[in-house]
């Protein structure tokens, strides 16, 4: 069939398809059908298709012809059907219009009449948009411009590439000489986005003109976050101390270093459309500050070792004019905020971050009662912070003696700082965080990531732009998806509230009243004041993975010092790839666990759940081994004839039982040695890591055992009880993997790094040393309870157990003195921090619940608001002509319909998706222990308030 196209086909013996002469000889291209016409009838037929492709029959084949060498004149200034009486060709009859098939070379006239419009205008009207003001020789056709526009958003693709494809859809042969007009769709493309932007946020509806555009204002703004006097009700500042919560701004920080820019141009060769109009945060008034500031020395990490704030301090940067850029964005949702983006000169300076902070939030969040702020380096960042605000302008000041600001660490970066830091810093731990993950601007960044290659050849506006521009696709698509992804996070919500709650409620049951009391005065008063003791800290310490880690980032930063030729990565250095790679080996262990315990009861939702986190750890897996690779090259060459070995048809291997190959398990062949001392250091912190994590899901499975053998009567109760036993083993199992995993690689190693004595303390761990103090086995608890009911029947009394003297202790509760005396605390100690955990699970997820009610009202409430204000921009123009007012008022009303049209749509789909999951049985909320206030919505239960 393709072939059969290359020629006439069924038209080679027809006449014209319009006027019937014989021995038509031209087709169009870009018209169905592929039917022959004469010159004439072709030429007529395409008055207002002019940038379509024509063909001409030489008698052997199709060759390129134009429409402009058929006579065709491209008329604007008049309506179709309209006559001009005084048309006026354009300069040099050259004219070029660039479309979505190609860059076309055509004869342009202009309308020459007396009331004629500016050539420009007459372009503008005819859906053209020109090149320049002066004499315009090119214009693109609106269709070609909003193609790219979407195509970059979707494809990242740059505007050299979009042109080239358009010169080879007009010739691929390389024998036409073609207009070169690469430079002018550039410019006309950059325009465009500005000027779509202008549109889209009404500044063409304001009679103050554009000039008259605030900053931040062209923003797409998150109608899910708190808005004052948009989508939070008037009182709303009047919600008492418990409630405020549920009106905090979430803030998330971090930076992107892959979004560099070359020393390219300056800002006087490329000035600005926009500046600070959007997301950037003004650019001349950013730049003053920081030449104001000077080189300020930054302050050594006292955590882990920030790479990207310590290497502020070297000369990294200094072959770059941007480093990267920062970005504050909404937590909860992932929307960029206005005035909140700027580019780093050297690294993740303190200077370049607390502007960005304060810009963004002095330009929406000053009136806030509690903020939330999410870095990975907050523990350092907000230490002196408001000491720093002092050298800001006065302008980005803000009033926070009153107010609360909670500095937390995204849940992800959180386990590599270091112990303090773990609970001080926790969004699990905080209270009226619900479940945020912290991550926000993570997820952004693989969307614009791919903008990188182009946006580093551009001069300093041109990058601003462009990155703009993209943020603002990515808020607006956020917006579209906000129906399914509220709802999708609610109906999780709710399950894992009610799923969290029950298992709080129960296990605060199995424990003494006076103790709950304690327990709960304590954790109260730390999550009032993290100074007061802590509950969720052990006293009980041994080696940790932690300490280890810590311990090899000061000898790895002592090598980089001394230059050693180990560390190859920049950030990744060799005991943090031993590390990460621990991590990795556990999320296998803990998933291959939660695999098997599905069977035929297993929700497809839990069944999704578990696809989504062996796609994420495949993922994860693959980026730590390319890093590996590059200080293990051995490991490459072994993984190469490992997949050649495998067979095409092998059934594909499951991700938790992907070979990680550490050095421990390089049987054949030899690495680094360092590499196997940081193993081996890693590998015994992990394994008193397992025994103490043992010992604690011991101490529990005994006291539930007893628990149920004493208190738990009836079928319901007992198969609540015994869920609850079957969710401690499957950890205890967890740790005993963890465990023998540990140790056997030690023992590889220990043959390398010539260790000795490790094993006396560490040994084998076989079935019968797993058990706890009592000894008792959940088969052993139920005979004994049995026995005991017979007792009481017979002699009413019970049957002592063995004496603690005939009770032999297993060897794990003898490393590091956990023995003897320190029993009841161990056992006390390992509920305590558990009920501690289980109530702060139960607590954020009814928090979450919430938060995501609360987000939905304000979603459709800003919707309605953001209507309204569209239908008051129509007509504030006065003095225009009727034409132009009635675009006005068109725009105006279509947006406004849009916004109440993507309202009731989302409406509809939470209320349906709410009643698939109804109240639930934490609906009460008791576990957070709520004042009473009509501020907590009943929605999607009820109508919005």
């Amino acid at each position: 069939m393709l072939i059969y196209l290359d020629g006439r086909g069924r038209y080679a013996n027809h006449a014209c398809g319009q006027c019937n002469a014989s021995a038509p000889t031209i087709r169009c291209h870009d018209c169905h059908g592929g039917q022959l016409f004469c010159n004439s009838c072709i030429v007529a037929s395409h008055a207002h298709n002019p940038t379509h492709r024509v063909e001409c029959w030489n008698s052997k084949f199709f060759e390129h012809t134009t429409l402009k060498a058929l006579g065709l004149r491209v008329r604007v200034g008049h309506a179709i059907g309209e006559h001009c009486v005084n048309p006026t060709e354009a300069a040099g009859d050259d004219f070029v219009i660039i479309d979505t098939n190609g860059i076309h070379q055509v004869t342009l006239d202009f309308c020459g009449c007396t009331h004629a419009e500016k050539p420009t205008t007459q372009l503008l009207r005819a859906g053209l948009y020109p090149a320049t003001v002066q004499a315009p020789k090119t214009a693109a056709t609106v269709t070609a411009l909003e193609t790219f526009h979407l195509l970059t958003f979707e494809s990242k693709a740059s505007v050299f590439e979009f042109y080239n494809t358009l010169a080879r859809q007009t010739d691929n042969t390389g024998t036409l000489k073609l207009p070169d007009r690469y430079d002018e769709f550039l410019r006309m493309m950059r325009q465009w986005r500005n000027l779509k932007m202008l549109k889209r946020a009404g500044r063409g509806h304001d009679p103050s003109g554009v000039a008259a555009t605030q900053e931040g204002e062209c923003a797409v703004i998150c109608p899910a976050c708190p808005q004052p006097g948009k989508n939070l009700e008037a009182d709303w500042q009047e919600a008492p101390e418990g409630v405020q919560w549920l009106f905090a701004l979430f803030l998330g920080i971090d930076t992107n270093f892959r979004m560099v820019r070359k020393k390219v141009s300056s800002e006087a060769a490329d000035p600005t459309f926009s500046g600070g109009w959007s997301y950037f945060v003004e650019p001349t008034k950013y730049r003053d500050h920081i030449a104001k500031q000077g080189e300020q020395k930054e302050v050594r990490s006292t955590c882990v070792k920030h790479h990207t704030v310590n290497d502020a301090n070297t000369g990294r940067f200094s072959n770059l004019a941007s480093s990267g850029i920062g970005t504050v964005d909404c937590a909860r949702h992932m929307f960029k905020r206005p005035n909140s983006v700027g580019d780093l000169q050297k690294g993740e300076r303190y200077i370049n971050m607390d502007y960005m902070f304060f810009s963004s939030t002095t330009h929406e969040g000053t009136e806030f009662e509690q903020v939330v702020i999410s870095y990975d380096i907050a523990c350092q960042w907000g230490t002196h912070l408001w000491d720093r605000m002092k050298d800001l302008p006065h302008r980005l000041h803000l009033d926070h003696e009153n107010k609360n600001y909670i500095f937390l660490i995204p849940k992800f970066h959180l386990p590599a700082h270091v112990e303090k830091c773990q609970t001080a810093f926790s969004f699990n731990l905080t209270r009226g965080v619900g479940r945020t993950e912290g991550e926000a601007p993570e997820h952004g960044w693989s969307n614009i990531n791919p903008v990188a290659a182009s946006a580093k050849q551009m001069g300093p506006a041109s990058y601003r732009e462009t990155i703009n521009d993209h943020f603002g696709d990515w808020n607006h698509s956020m917006i579209v998806n906000l129906g399914y992804l509220q709802l999708r996070k609610l109906k999780a919500a709710v399950v894992s509230r009610d799923d969290h709650v029950e298992d709080f409620y129960t296990f605060t049951e199995s424990i003494p009243a006076m103790s709950v009391i304690d327990w709960t005065s304590i954790v109260e008063s730390w999550e009032k004041d993290n100074s007061k003791v802590n509950p969720f800290v052990p006293t009980m310490k041994t080696i940790t993975q932690h300490g280890v880690r810590l311990a090899l980032a000061v000898e790895d930063a002592a090598d980089l010092q001394k230059e050693d030729k180990l560390p190859v990565h920049d950030d990744v250095t060799p005991g943090i790839l031993i590390a990460l790679g621990l991590e990795l080996e556990a999320q296998q262990i803990k998933l291959k666990a939660e695999c098997k315990a599905l069977d035929a009861s297993t929700t497809s939702r839990q069944l999704t759940q578990v696809q989504e986190r062996k796609n994420s750890l495949r993922r994860k897996i693959n980026s730590w081994t390319n890093i590996q690779h590059l200080y293990m090259p051995e490991v490459a060459a072994l993984r190469a004839r490992e997949d050649r070995a495998a067979s095409d048809s092998a059934p594909e291997i499951q991700v938790y039982d992907i070979p990680l190959h550490f050095p421990s398990s390089l049987t054949q062949i030899r690495t680094n040695t360092k590499l196997y001392e940081y193993e081996f250091r890693l590998r015994r912190a992990q394994a008193y890591e397992a025994l103490d994590e043992l010992r604690q899901h011991l101490r529990l499975r005994s006291h539930m055992y007893k628990y149920k053998d004493r208190h738990v009567s009836g079928q319901r109760a007992n198969t609540r009880s015994r869920n609850l036993i079957t969710n401690v083993q499957r950890r205890v199992d967890t740790s005993v993997i963890k465990y023998t995993s540990a140790r056997t690689a030690l023992t590889s190693l220990a043959l390398h790094t010539g260790d000795v004595g490790w094993d006396s303390q560490l040994k084998e761990l076989k079935d019968e040393d797993i058990r706890a103090f009592t000894d008792e086995t959940e088969k052993e608890a139920e005979a004994a309870k049995q026995r005991r009911e017979k007792m009481k029947k017979k002699k009413g009394g019970e049957k002592k157990g063995l004496g603690e003297g005939h009770k032999k202790l297993s060897w794990i509760w003898k490393v590091y003195g956990v023995a003897g005396d320190q029993e009841d605390k161990g056992i006390q100690e390992a509920l305590h921090i558990e009920w501690c955990r289980a109530r702060a699970r139960a607590m954020r997820w009814s928090e979450e619940v919430i938060l995501l009610r609360e987000e939905m009202r304000r979603v459709l409430s800003y919707h309605e608001w953001h209507a309204s204000w569209w239908e008051s921009q129509a007509f504030r123009h006065t003095g225009l002509s009727p034409e132009l007012a009635e675009g006005m008022a068109a725009y105006a009303a279509k947006q406004a319909a849009i916004r109440r049209s993507r309202a009731s749509y989302f409406d509809c789909l939470w209320r349906t998706g709410w009643a698939e999951v109804q109240e639930g049985i934490g609906a009460d909320n008791d576990v957070l222990d709520l004042p009473a206030s009509h501020h907590f919505t009943s929605y999607p239960s009820s109508s919005c308030r």
